[in-house]
């Protein structure tokens, strides 16, 4: 269950979106330093792309996903590439905002198969990015979310890690407990255990083999491997070092 609405969802993706198109109006040779590889035009080709996978779903109710050879490619010409990206930015705003949320469709979870899945995704996948394009140009990325939307998405990284990753790796273990704390939201508590093929989690304060204290938007960014959960100093760590080291070995996904 989602701690935010449909419609909070799709401001956030709004937000994050106009700030996304307004980076992508410049120059896109810059180095993505948190996406190793990628200049700003990969990014904004991926979540083109990314977007037109969730289109092909959303207004058509299908309950499979879009066959690759059936989606419009990423351009090479950059000016193509910002095309490609503001056209499907302003459909998916659009589709996701006049179909209802509660509407069957395909998503990669397995369960939860409606529109609401999409906003939810798509507001929390793009908030990520656009720390990641704001990387590019700047040492100090202006907060890419507040803290009740990053406790959603903590929520949500969870789903993600047993849909996506864990079933691929059924030996995969915490070894111990561990307590995530976020100093700015007073709902933003999670206790985490592993059982093979999958992340437990339970809600509120508990003591924990280790512990990780930090802003509820900096836990999200390290979950998702953009800050260094094992020794960034952003974060307050207690206990069992090896349990989040163990953490940290699950990654972005």
């Amino acid at each position: 269950m989602s701690r935010l609405s449909h419609a909070e969802h799709l401001e956030q993706l709004r937000i994050s979106l106009d700030h996304l198109n307004e980076i992508g109006a410049g120059d896109l040779d810059h180095a993505v330093p948190t996406c190793p590889g990628w200049q700003l035009r990969d990014l904004l080709g991926h979540l083109g792309r990314v977007h037109r996978m969730a289109l092909a779903v959303i207004t058509t109710g299908a309950m499979n996903p879009a066959s690759p050879k059936d989606m419009e490619p990423v351009p090479g010409n950059d000016d193509e590439v910002r095309r490609y990206f503001s056209s499907s930015s302003a459909a998916l705003l659009h589709d996701l905002g006049t179909t209802d949320p509660a509407s069957p469709c395909w998503t990669f979870l397995g369960t939860d198969n409606v529109v609401g899945f999409w906003s939810r995704r798509m507001a929390n996948e793009h908030a990520v990015h656009l720390y990641d394009a704001q990387r590019a140009l700047s040492a100090e990325p202006l907060p890419v979310m507040s803290s009740s939307s990053a406790c959603d998405a903590i929520d949500e990284y969870v789903l993600m890690a047993n849909a996506r990753v864990l079933p691929k790796r059924p030996d995969f273990a915490l070894g111990g407990t561990i307590h995530l704390h976020a100093t700015d939201d007073a709902g933003g508590e999670w206790m985490l255990s592993s059982a093979p093929g999958r992340l437990n989690v339970e809600t509120g304060h508990g003591k924990g083999d280790a512990a990780i204290r930090g802003t509820a938007a900096d836990l999200l960014l390290g979950l998702w491997g953009r800050f260094s959960l094992t020794d960034d100093s952003r974060y307050e760590r207690f206990g069992d070092p090896s349990v989040v080291r163990a953490l940290t070995d699950l990654g972005g996904n």
